[in-house]
């Protein structure tokens, strides 16, 4: 049952899911086709280190930069790498990523386009790993098929050019390092071949071993220990040179690990900078660099630039390892001239030709120590160049992009199935909503569970051609006359000691069909052969005289209390046989008092005796009194109630009133039921199934049906 009532319920408030889905449906097309079209293309890069370039790199000695280049980054690190803001910033600078406005677009507005940025279809770069191998994926999203494949091969350009850039910071740095080497050693040697020259042309020196034998030996082996002494000062001269020239690379700008690790003051200071770079480039996100903020940075950072200056120079000043050299070198000059006294001493001996042999062997041995550290630089620089050649970037673009054929997005099949589930969704949400919000009595068994009356029956919604309400031209085996002929047989039977040959009629408001109910059982009972006479005693909204074309109210009941007319006078007849209409006449200026006058008790009685039915119609009982006053000189009283209009409320008003008042009502009437939407179909069906409708063609002019929930106007009758 209560997957029954849940149906029911649905099919009521059918037309609220149709109209969501329908409203949806057309959203999500409106949505594909004003939005802009999405493109979507990919690139790939493989992530991997040549072996052929590390075997190479081990074969000519460099297997530390071989080493180093075989530990890659790791593959997030990657990922981050290629979505950092210098290279969205130089993509974007590339391709001129610009907005609407003209305005070039933000790295982090590309790299997350924001809520609607999908929807408007912004550009937008995603790099991610594909799953299970080393494979990074650059997606690229534009508004233009072209523009999305430049932005996805652009990002792949610029992250392994900077990838290759990273790999070979180091092996650049050595090789200006030996290039500038190469061009002092250069010229010591070019100087001493140009001494050499100079000398033997001056001193015209001969070959004197014939007549040096032993002094030559001696002092061969006093200038070899001189020559050795000499490479060992020019070595540490050059080392030291070369650490005056790292301690000069040093700056407030690049301050090496080393003097930071030796030097606490240093680090705290460079450190205490750092701090104040990062913050003036926070602070210049939002300001200029002419800001006052800004200004007052670059003046602590000045200070504090020459605070590390001072303190960089104290450090070189103190530096062990330069002070040490200072001493090997000061010990090797020593040494040097304590050997070149005893060549001088042992040259002595031979004043013809002692100087010029000491002159020619040190200008050759200078000439040969150069010659030699120039081929070893030459060498050097070689293999660093080689290594540097070879050090490529160890991402590989394997796959391109392509422009893309269609639009990723949107999609006018998936935005039509979103809708039409939304649009399901929302209505069924909605339809559940209004029916618990929703207090009307739609069914007799809802009626029963606010107030256990008697049910007489009850009347489906119908539609008559034309403006007519009346069930007169109706076969009497039509659905509705059979519905009328079901509550008439209830009323006969109601009270069998006391038969109700005077009821009255009414509801709880206006509008709820009772005057098109009243006339319509006077139908049904003159249709049975007995004298009906319908009585209109509301006098305020006086509504039988509308029922028939013949029917008139300029004479009716007010005149009848007030004397001015008789009954027989008063009284027309209708085109329906043995049923007449008493109108309610000229609306009184006091409808209360002829209401609850003796002489409309006593006119009820007296027409009770002349027919054989008298129906009479009341006004609304909880909106006047009437048919209280009434439903006490009547032999019964029926209730009319709407199915789907009244609410509970109303009709537990109604009891209490009643129940207040003493009266018990002879039953309800459920008007202008809809058998569709309330569950009751199956009445109508097995009506077809029997086969009546065949049977009995309808009066020309159009055939009334009952309606399954599309009632429009002149539906079950008005108040």
């Amino acid at each position: 049952m209560e997957l029954l009532t849940l149906y029911t319920a649905m099919l009521r408030r059918k037309w609220i899911i149709i109209q969501s889905v329908v409203l949806f449906t057309i959203g999500a097309v409106l949505l594909a086709v004003m939005l802009p079209k999405n493109f979507k293309t990919t690139s790939r890069v493989l992530v991997s280190t040549s072996e052929s370039s590390l075997s190479i790199l081990n074969d000519l000695g460099l297997g530390e930069i071989a080493q180093s280049l075989s530990n890659t980054d790791d593959i997030q690190n990657k990922i981050s790498l290629a979505t950092t803001r210098p290279v969205l910033d130089e993509v974007i600078w590339r391709l001129q990523l610009r907005d609407s406005d003209g305005r070039l677009y933000t790295s982090d507005e590309v790299l997350v386009p924001g809520t609607f940025g999908d929807l408007e279809a912004k550009p937008n770069i995603t790099v991610t790993q594909q799953q299970g191998t080393d494979l990074l994926v650059f997606e690229a999203h534009a508004n233009d098929p072209e523009l999305a494949r430049l932005m996805a091969d652009t990002v792949v350009e610029v992250s392994v050019l900077r990838a290759q850039q990273r790999a070979r910071t180091d092996t650049r740095n050595a090789r200006l390092f030996i290039e500038q080497q190469l061009v002092v050693v250069r010229d010591e040697f070019d100087r001493a071949l140009q001494d050499i020259a100079d000398a033997q042309a001056t001193d015209d020196v001969i070959d004197l071993d014939s007549e040096l034998k032993a002094a030559i030996s001696r002092l061969s082996e006093l200038m070899l220990e001189y020559e050795q002494n000499a490479a060992q000062i020019e070595d540490t001269r050059a080392r030291l040179a070369k650490a005056h020239a790292y301690q000069g690379k040093e700056s407030v700008t690049q301050v090496s690990g080393a003097t930071l690790a030796a030097n606490r003051q240093v680090a705290q200071i460079q450190d205490q900078l750092t701090q104040l770079r990062q913050k003036r480039a926070v602070e210049l996100t939002d300001k200029t660099p002419q800001h006052p903020d800004i200004l007052d940075l670059d003046k602590v950072m000045a200070d504090t630039e020459q605070q590390l200056s001072v303190a960089l120079d104290a450090q070189h000043e103190l530096d062990p390892s330069v002070q040490l050299l200072d001493a090997q070198l000061s010990g090797l000059t020593q040494k040097g001239r304590e050997i070149d006294a005893s060549i001088q001493k042992t040259t002595e001996q031979f004043r013809a030709y002692p100087d010029k042999m000491r002159h020619m062997s040190q200008l050759k041995m200078a000439a040969d120590a150069a010659e030699t550290v120039y081929k070893s630089l030459q060498e050097q620089n070689y293999q660093v160049g080689v290594a540097e050649s070879m050090l490529v970037s160890d991402m590989q673009l394997v796959e391109p992009a392509v422009p893309p054929e269609r639009p990723y997005s949107p999609k006018l099949l998936v935005n039509v199935i979103i809708g039409l589930l939304a649009g399901n969704v929302f209505g069924f949400g909605l339809a559940f909503l209004f029916e618990y919000v929703d207090d009307t009595v739609r069914t007799p068994e809802e009626l029963a569970q606010v107030w256990d009356v008697p049910k007489l029956g009850v009347v489906p919604k119908f539609k008559l051609t034309g403006d007519r309400r009346v069930i007169d031209e109706l076969a009497t085996t039509h659905p509705i006359s059979e519905a009328y002929r079901t509550i008439r047989n209830g009323l006969m039977y109601a009270s069998l000691d006391k038969p109700l040959r005077l009821i009255a009629v009414t509801s709880a408001v206006p509008g709820e069909g009772k005057s098109t109910f009243t006339v319509n059982l006077g139908i049904s009972f003159a249709r049975e052969g007995k004298r009906v006479l319908l009585v209109d005693c509301d006098l305020r909204r006086p509504a039988q005289h509308r029922s028939f074309s013949n029917i008139s109210n300029h004479r009716g009941l007010t005149d009848v209390l007030t004397g001015k007319a008789t009954v027989d006078e008063a009284v027309q007849e209708t085109p329906v046989e043995n049923l007449g209409i008493l109108t309610s006449g000229a609306t009184p200026a006091d409808p209360a008092r002829l209401v609850e006058s003796l002489r409309l008790r006593q006119l009820l009685l007296d027409l009770r005796k002349q027919y054989d039915v008298v129906i009479v119609d009341t006004p609304p009982c909880l909106v006047v009194n009437d048919a209280v006053v009434i439903g006490r000189a009547v032999d019964g009283l029926i209730l009319v109630v709407e199915s789907g209009s009244t609410s509970r409320k109303l009709v537990a008003d109604m009891r209490t009133r009643f129940e207040v008042s003493g009266l018990e009502p002879t039953g309800v009437v459920l008007n202008k039921l809809d058998f569709a939407s309330s569950g009751y179909g199956y009445y109508y069906k097995a009506y077809r199934r029997y086969g009546l409708e065949e049977r009995h063609a309808e009066p020309e002019g159009g055939t009334p049906t009952p309606e399954g929930g599309t009632t429009t106007t002149k539906s079950g009758g008005a108040a």
